[in-house]
């Protein structure tokens, strides 16, 4: 059974030993070079506006997904990434998460836009997001490295449903429309 929780500083080595395996690494914005003493430190001191959430199966954690509220004119806004220990995918822990950070974005801190990116060969993530309601708003042609090659990222977001940005997309396609 699947439990999602709030992450801990004691998670820090068993996410990067996920961020490092060999299906998860080349999909994520990190280097194989990445030292846990440093991700201890962002977790021992994070941002006031960064929610990081576990998902752990019969206690090992398997999962992360961290949603980052934008600040000032960009506080109606969220980034957010997720990623799986491979032995996992498939497995519903990334819906799981995903939902988990949209609850808090829609219920808690009135996020209207996630944004999020996703490398062009990574399809089944692609999917995933546009099953819970991220829609694809553009592609950055060789925006990242990805196992020395020039990749290029989709561009997603998903709106708060019945939220302001929701509601003025719909008058502007009826406007589009008349």
């Amino acid at each position: 059974m699947m439990k999602i929780r709030p992450i801990e500083v004691k998670d820090a080595e068993r996410v990067v030993e996920i961020m490092r395996q060999k299906a998860v690494l080349p999909n994520i914005i990190a280097l194989p070079s990445l030292r846990t003493d440093k991700f201890e430190e962002r977790l021992k001191n994070p941002s006031p506006n960064q929610h990081d959430f576990v998902a752990e199966v019969d206690g090992l954690v398997v999962g992360l997904c961290g949603l980052n509220q934008g600040s000032g004119r960009r506080a109606h806004t969220g980034s957010l990434f997720v990623f799986i220990d491979e032995h996992y995918h498939g497995r519903g822990i990334g819906t799981g998460l995903i939902q988990n950070a949209i609850d808090l974005a829609d219920n808690w801190l009135r996020i209207e836009r996630i944004e999020l990116t996703v490398i062009d060969v990574n399809t089944k993530a692609k999917t995933l997001y546009e099953r819970l309601g991220f829609k694809n708003e553009g592609f950055k042609c060789g925006s990242i490295v990805q196992n020395g090659r020039l990749a290029g990222e989709y561009c997603m977001a998903r709106f708060r449903p019945g939220g302001s940005i929701e509601k003025e997309n719909d008058k502007m396609k009826e406007s589009q429309t008349n």
